[in-house]
């Protein structure tokens, strides 16, 4: 029997069988696996839509770095694309491939905004579990054998990323006109759930810091290459900072372009970690 026959047999098996869609559909029933690929697809589209809508000045950026850099062969490269950009923008000789990505651009821009919604209204549902969550962390927090900086900081956390939630809910509903509140109070009440969300983030970013250090003055090695709790964390941690201040600010600070990569960064790993899993066990069956 060929190979291809083989292969062919194999296949046909395994999408006949349950399990194949049960691990498949596994991801979508964890809420925070679920918000993290939302997330990741959401950010996702969001940059790749902004690095089409901005192709002339990205060519133009790789071509100035690649002279600089005596890169021969890239740089007659990407001179050959600019001359097909040029060609693209220019009235009198548009090709179809211009009109089909900047339909692709706008597609992703839409995408990116109603999965932005989705993943709010989510969100909204999880508010009876966040709040459980908060009182048992309190609970576990002023009963632990720590100094009085360490559980304020810890309650502080906790405290911060529970009432963001409730906030959120509002702002999303009155930008909705769900509510009696004017409009315009959404954009206030997302201010303030993203400041209380940068608390959180901020002391985040400082626990790991101490997890490291402490690590260090211990001796061990910090190995964050391979210490996937850690490394994890930081990467999201610290692609969610900037994040934080942006969405703190009424006008923004950060171009979409940067909103879309740093979002992809805050959440690309764990979804990758989880489809990882799913793989892992695809390929038992």
């Amino acid at each position: 029997m060929s190979k291809r026959v083989q292969k062919t047999q194999y296949l046909l098996r395994l999408l006949a069988n349950p399990k194949l869609y049960n691990l498949l559909g596994s991801p979508f029933e964890d809420p925070l696996k679920l918000d993290s690929l939302l997330s990741t697809v959401c950010y996702g589209s969001l940059f790749i839509s902004e690095l089409i809508k901005r192709r002339p000045e990205l060519v133009q950026i790789l071509s100035n770095l690649a002279e600089k850099l005596k890169m021969q062969g890239l740089i007659s490269l990407i001179k050959t694309l600019i001359q097909k950009i040029q060609r693209a923008v220019d009235p009198k000789h548009r090709f179809s491939i211009n009109v089909s990505l900047d339909s692709l651009s706008t597609k992703l821009r839409l995408i990116s905004d109603y999965i932005a919604d989705v993943r709010i209204f989510n969100r909204m549902w999880g508010l009876p579990g966040l709040l459980a969550f908060g009182l048992e962390d309190l609970h576990r927090i002023f009963r632990a054998d720590s100094n009085f900086i360490t559980k304020l900081l810890e309650a502080t956390s906790t405290i911060s990323i529970v009432a963001y939630q409730p906030l959120e809910n509002v702002a999303f509903a009155a930008d909705h006109n769900w509510t009696h509140l004017e409009k315009s109070a959404s954009l206030e009440y997302y201010v303030a759930s993203s400041r209380l969300w940068a608390v959180f983030v901020v002391l985040e970013v400082v626990k790991l810091v101490k997890t490291m250090i402490q690590t260090k003055l211990a001796g061990k090695p910090l190995d964050l290459l391979h210490n996937r709790s850690l490394n994890r964390s930081l990467v999201a941690n610290i692609a969610n900072l900037p994040l934080t201040v942006h969405w703190s600010l009424y006008d923004g600070c950060l171009s979409d372009l940067t909103v879309g990569f740093l979002g992809t960064m805050s959440s690309l790993f764990d979804t990758i970690d989880s489809w990882g899993e799913v793989s892992a066990q695809l390929r038992q069956l």
